[in-house]
């Protein structure tokens, strides 16, 4: 469990030695481990710091440890609860910008030429067909959930596979994927597997199109897609929607990477892998504890991380304890 925390040998050494009875302190432990004072220190800040230690009840001056797996939980827990609050201030940063932009399209004659009020949907797709081909670098989006008509995919189809033919990156943020129809979600995975990104976000999300780093699309009234939106070039505005944006993308969950039911348990041989991994071993040394074979061992792990949606081992262990497993 200890290689989840990102641990050095020297940190997982002294974490180690508060598990002793009576708590150390940390005089003894640079003692029993022939260490620096100093350095013990710096270690045990770095162990209270991530939950793995606390001070001693019993002993003055002394450490005691916390067990692992209730570190992780806690750890995970409070990452939950950050996440919610950036997740709730994106949406509030949203609305205010969207204030900005419409504030600076009724503005002084010099930014209000910088802010194009577009009508309807078919002057807004027309905008967003003529972007499409004009984009050189990067589309980024936003993309709320639910269905979307024949015509919208087909136009998306079209104007993407444009993109991706000129080698234009584009990444798009959408909801749960779970809120999307069967033809939205094919049009996803057909994205995805021609070379664009796509993640999924929790928070409700405006839509949103920013073209090149320069120009942004956004909603004129983002409770009223029949309103039109407002296409806005003045850099001092498109800013903050590229700050919004990489906000939520580092925050939201690449495809395929969600979670799977708590109720869907690894098997015998799955658990024992992870545990063994989670406490440090490498896949070799499980393997021969397991009675496995090291190619067996990697197979597993390799099938237990794209199971959980996992791009590391770490990443593994985090999901894992999150459901209980360990």
């Amino acid at each position: 469990m200890l290689t989840m925390f990102g641990l050095q040998r020297t940190e997982e050494a002294v974490y180690r030695e508060t598990r002793t009875s009576p708590a150390p302190d940390a005089e003894a432990i640079a003692h029993r481990l022939a260490l620096a004072p100093d350095l013990v220190r710096a270690c045990l800040d770095r162990l209270l710091e991530l939950g793995l230690v606390r001070h001693s009840f019993e002993v003055p001056d002394g450490f005691a440890a916390v067990d692992a797996v209730l570190s992780l939980r806690q750890s995970l827990a409070g990452q939950h609860e950050e996440l919610m609050r950036r997740q709730r201030r994106l949406a509030e940063t949203h609305a205010e910008v969207v204030g900005l932009l419409m504030s600076g399209a009724s503005g002084p004659s010099g930014r209000a030429e910088q802010v194009e009020r577009l009508l309807g949907r078919d002057q807004v797709q027309g905008r967003v067909d003529r972007l499409a081909g004009e984009a050189t670098r990067e589309v980024l989006t936003f993309r709320p959930g639910g269905a979307r008509s024949a015509p919208e995919l087909m136009a998306s189809r079209r104007n993407d596979a444009a993109l991706l033919s000129r080698s234009v990156s584009i990444r798009t943020v959408g909801t749960d994927t779970g809120s999307y129809d069967a033809a939205t979600l094919a049009h996803v995975h057909w994205l995805t597997g021609n070379g664009g990104q796509f993640r999924a976000c929790e928070a409700d999300l405006p839509h949103l199109t920013l073209v090149d780093g320069s120009i942004a699309l956004v909603p004129a009234d983002p409770h009223d897609p029949a309103a039109g939106a407002l296409h806005v070039t003045d850099p001092g505005l498109v800013a903050p929607l590229l700050v919004l944006f990489e906000q939520t993308w580092s925050s939201a969950t690449p495809l395929g990477a969600a979670r799977p039911a708590a109720g869907d348990a690894p098997s015998g041989t799955e658990l024992a892998l992870l545990r063994l991994v989670a406490q440090g071993c490498t896949d070799a040394a499980a393997a021969g504890r397991l009675h496995i074979s090291h190619r067996t061992a990697r197979r597993i792990m390799a099938a237990l991380m794209e199971r959980l949606g996992a791009r590391s081992r770490f990443e593994a262990g985090v999901k894992a304890a999150r459901l209980g497993w360990l």
